[in-house]
């Protein structure tokens, strides 16, 4: 799977090398097409609060962020290095690495992007 970002950490494939892989009989998905300047730049910007976010939230035990999805109506949450490695990949033109979401998370560990944002506005405010 050309463009697929692999996380060593991940189980490997139960069909690598098998010629009879169901996914090998899937069409290909469409290319994405190439971010604009102004997407890759904005992209780099979170990238780097999500740096600045685990540098003052970590310590305080917030383990990464939480977004309502809007396909299955649920929250999703994202640890802060699994947020980084999807912006990453974006950047580098890959899909985001494959992974999977604590089964329970600890719901109170993670806030919204918007809480975080404030959390470092009242900061620098001081």
């Amino acid at each position: 799977m050309a463009g697929v970002n692999y996380d060593a950490q991940m189980p490997r494939d139960p069909f690598a090398d098998d010629p009879n892989d169901p996914a090998s009989f899937l069409e290909a998905d469409e290319p994405m097409p190439p971010l604009s300047e102004d997407e890759r730049a904005s992209i780099r910007q979170d990238l780097e609060l999500v740096a600045e976010f685990q540098r003052v939230l970590a310590p305080r035990g917030i383990q990464g962020i939480f977004f309502l999805c809007e396909d299955c109506d649920e929250f999703h949450y994202y640890d802060w290095d699994i947020m980084a490695a999807n912006m990453s990949a974006t950047l580098a033109g890959e899909l985001s690495p494959v992974h999977e979401p604590s089964a329970q998370p600890d719901v109170s560990a993670y806030v919204p992007w918007d809480y975080a944002l404030g959390y470092l506005d009242g900061l620098d405010a001081r």
